[in-house]
């Protein structure tokens, strides 16, 4: 296990990088958390970088030391992913928030990881461009090095891909404090190994990015959005494999059961019919919007889909937003146990039935949404604390069955502390190449110990 810095060392710490370190208690207990359940756990320090000098300076601190490093973003991460469970430094990102270069004409920008995604978005507007992999819920404070970090996905992934298709190239902080540029501001290279696309994804687990360029989309010159609502949820399933099973150019398909609907319309959204729907988007010329809308209604239709009347003329995405915090508001006290499920996208309404199934089972109060375009579900039960053991063991059985299904046990959310212990079932003996790789750019082991395996 990594050293503990002791008081020596947490002087020379602040000396390092003046007026921006940390030990204060409200500082060590903010940074202990994320957003998920799993426990909390406090480093010694807190340290506020501005420049990858200063990181490259406090990692080779570390490493000289055997302290553990962890990176750290908005902490609006779901599955323990920046708690510093061997306490130490937390390297906390967020004031590394520089636009440091747009370019249009390549359809490129280049960002601090600390930029938060709806500030990078409307810094783009102007240019008539976006950041399509858009976090959902937590597009107002999810930092882009925490979307790369955990190869973040969103509701507009269908179309336009998760984030780790728009990362051309990284400036990196390897655990032994090297500073390395991987990858370039080609749209297609052949030369050499994938190294951008290990570090995307790792967690902070092999390097800190310090600086990130990211390919960019135009932005539609038309939209439409609108809902649809089903029967029952494996009808909605098999119109989503449908959708794109036809090859209907959708920017969006998103998937809400009844009992989620019906939280959200608790949480505030009076008159939303309490049945299971898909929110749908698609962009394109003004011209081509209407046809594919058309296209998209009949698939659905087929399927047993019907019209989705929103409320006050409500957006579908203010709406599917709400579906975690509507799920939480339904037991404060309570814990979520959860699951984010990755499958081939024509093993949804398998995969669907299942869950209802699971719950019905084992009479816990399921709540089923996520990006069923891309094949994506997220599965959250509110629990108490007598239910919480019987939630995880149904959350491993759902697992198990979707890695039978040829899937993953995690889709966007990453590994972190809450799904680590799947990664035997899932990578098996692939687990060996990843340790080694592991030792490659971090030999030390210091960088966010305790995660992924």
């Amino acid at each position: 296990m990594p050293a503990r810095p002791d008081g020596a060392a947490l002087g020379a710490l602040a000396d390092l990088v003046p007026g921006r370190v940390s030990t204060r208690p409200a500082d060590l207990d903010a940074a202990a958390r994320d957003a998920s359940a799993c426990a909390p756990a406090r480093p010694d320090a807190v340290v506020w970088p501005l420049v990858t000098e200063e990181v490259a300076a406090v990692v080779r601190f570390a490493a000289a030391r055997g302290i553990a490093i962890t990176a750290r973003g908005a902490g609006s991460s779901l599955e323990g992913n920046p708690i510093p469970v061997a306490g130490g430094i937390v390297l906390d990102c967020s004031r590394m928030t520089a636009v440091v270069a747009v370019r249009p004409e390549d359809l490129q920008v280049d960002v601090q990881p600390g930029v938060v995604y709806a500030a990078l978005n409307r810094t783009l507007r102007p240019y008539g461009l976006f950041f399509p992999p858009s976090p959902g819920g937590s597009a107002d404070v999810a930092t882009v090095g925490g979307m790369v970090a955990n190869n973040a996905s969103g509701i507009y992934s269908v179309k336009y891909g998760g984030t780790r298709d728009h990362v051309r190239a990284a400036t990196v902080v390897t655990g032994t404090g090297e500073v390395l540029r991987l990858g370039n501001r080609c749209r297609k290279s052949a030369s050499g190994y994938h190294l951008l696309g290990l570090v995307v994804g790792s967690e902070g687990t092999l390097a800190i990015a310090t600086e990130l360029t990211l390919a960019l989309a135009g932005l539609p010159a038309a939209r439409r959005q609108g809902g649809f609502r089903f029967p029952d949820a494996p009808a909605a399933a098999r119109a989503t494999a449908d959708l794109v099973r036809f090859g209907v150019d959708v920017a969006a398909v998103e998937f809400l059961d009844a009992p989620t609907v019906a939280a959200i319309a608790r949480l505030g959204v009076a008159g939303l019919d309490p049945a299971p729907c898909l929110l749908v988007e698609v962009h394109g010329s003004a011209a081509g919007v209407g046809e594919t809308w058309e296209t998209a209604a009949d698939v659905v239709a087929a399927a047993g889909g019907a019209p989705l009347v929103l409320p006050d003329g409500r957006d579908a995405w203010s709406i599917r937003e709400r579906a975690t915090r509507a799920v939480e508001a339904l037991r404060p006290d309570g814990a979520t146990v959860r699951a984010d499920l990755a499958i081939p996208i024509g093993a949804l309404p398998a995969l669907v039935e299942r869950c209802e199934a699971v719950g019905r089972a084992r009479r816990l109060p399921f709540h089923c949404f996520g990006h069923a375009g891309i094949g994506i579900l997220h599965v959250l039960a509110r629990v108490g604390a007598a239910e919480r053991a019987a939630a995880e063991a149904a959350r491993d059985e759902l697992v198990d069955a979707v890695l039978a299904l040829g899937g993953s046990c995690s889709g966007e959310h990453g590994m972190g502390l809450g799904n680590r212990r799947f990664a035997p079932r899932e990578h098996g003996s692939a687990l060996a190449l990843m340790a080694g790789v592991k030792r490659l750019f971090d030999p030390h082991e210091i960088l966010n110990p305790g995660k992924i395996w």
